[in-house]
């Protein structure tokens, strides 16, 4: 019974020397495309910016999470608060690595902002908004 338990404890070490392991992904470099949202809750005006690329942007390889997502939502917000002068802005971004599924989803987002007859929808084309490319550091989490 002492050799079945002093192997089931060997067993587990192990498997969770195996989780540990693969607990931290890499991040793998990757062309994003992209679409920002934003919303300012005591105003009727809602901006939405075309779809756009990010290249090189970094996904987490377990996730399939786009890194610095926040940072490009706060690109958005940043751009909109001083452009529009649209301060309290909340703003959130859409993105894929396929274009066609990101435009699929950009039509969904438009149109159901355009069905509120109490919102304004104004498109923010690439000429005036351009999301910039974050760089990755190994010292960088999600």
């Amino acid at each position: 019974m002492k050799n079945g338990s002093k192997i089931f404890c060997l067993i587990l070490i192990a498997l969770l020397a195996l989780c540990t392991t693969d607990a931290v992904a890499k991040p793998k470099q990757a062309k994003v495309y992209v679409f920002g949202v934003s919303i300012n809750f005591t105003d009727s005006v809602t901006y939405i910016t075309d779809v756009q690329t990010i290249d090189p942007a970094y996904i987490d390889t377990k996730t399939g999470f786009l890194y610095d997502r926040s940072i490009y939502s706060q690109q958005l917000q940043i751009w909109i608060e001083y452009n529009m002068k649209q301060p309290n802005t909340t703003c959130t971004i859409f993105f894929s690595k396929n274009k066609s599924k990101l435009e699929s989803k950009y039509v969904k987002v438009r149109d159901k902002i355009r069905k509120d007859d109490s919102t304004v929808l104004k498109t923010i084309d690439t000429g005036k908004f351009k999301f910039i490319p974050q760089e990755w550091s190994e010292h960088e989490r999600l």
